[in-house]
């Protein structure tokens, strides 16, 4: 699932996703990577945890097909939910991404 909010691309990419799983099924491991980075995907994991408990699995499905598979959300209007309701939740999601602190970047060796 990548997100593509306002300077905050790929959220949820695929290197997000497997720092995730990493943290989850080896927690003994520890480079510098995880060391840097550990609060910041804890913290976008519980936030968009949080995010999507409050959808119905319509609109999980939805936001699936939209960062999985790129469908445009205007697939989706007046057929998942109403048009006004979809963009008052990407504006919701939008505000709640870029609250958060991004570690700084850096090149790993």
């Amino acid at each position: 699932m990548a997100i593509t909010t306002k300077g905050f691309s790929a959220v949820c990419s695929v290197r997000l996703i497997l720092a995730i799983y990493h943290m989850n099924n080896y927690p003994d491991m520890n480079n510098d990577y995880r060391h840097e980075n550990e609060d910041f995907i804890k913290t976008v994991k519980t936030t968009l945890d949080e995010f999507s408990c409050k959808l119905s699995p319509e609109l999980k499905d939805m936001y699936v097909a939209k960062y999985r598979d790129n469908k445009p959300f205007i697939e989706f209007y007046n057929v998942v939910a109403p048009t006004g309701y979809i963009m008052a939740l990407n504006k919701e999601l939008n505000a709640l991404v870029s609250k958060i602190e991004r570690p700084k970047e850096r090149l790993y060796a």
